[in-house]
């Protein structure tokens, strides 16, 4: 069975709204294995065996959130070349956590659905049906 990682880091919990919703939206197709996690929880064997790893990360001062650090360098250490990957965030005014997420996931080697999607603060209902339909998406594609 495929498995699917959605890994996140969440300031203020909009990211996390995202998330959950991606998982959501995962979680309704057949033979697909959803792991829903925060980054500081988060183990590089929780995505060493996922087919898909979605990671979510919002913009703080400009960059990606710092939480999100140590597990991207635990991923540098891992072989995740042709895995397919997907960012998404929230933001306030500047939204360099996702384009940041999508640059280190291609270092890795991985193959990544672009440009991701994004929320402006507080995700609207439509990010979060968009978010929604985006786990359902890629939870599909591997299945097929």
């Amino acid at each position: 069975m495929p498995k699917m990682a959605v890994i996140y880091a969440s300031g203020l919990g909009r990211t996390k709204k995202m998330a959950e919703a991606i998982a959501n939206g995962a979680m309704t197709i057949e033979g697909v294995e959803v792991l829903l996690k925060d980054a500081y929880d988060a183990k590089p064997e929780d995505v060493k065996d996922a087919a898909a790893i979605v990671l979510g990360g919002s913009t703080y001062n400009y960059k990606l959130i710092r939480a999100m650090d140590p597990f991207l360098k635990e991923l540098a250490k891992l072989d995740l070349k042709g895995r397919v990957g997907v960012a998404f965030g929230s933001y306030g005014w500047s939204g360099e956590g996702v384009p940041t997420l999508i640059a280190r996931m291609k270092s890795f080697g991985m193959k990544v659905i672009e440009p991701g999607t994004t929320a402006v603060q507080v995700p609207s209902k439509e990010d979060i049906e968009r978010c929604f339909h985006m786990g359902r998406a890629v939870a599909q594609g591997l299945v097929n």
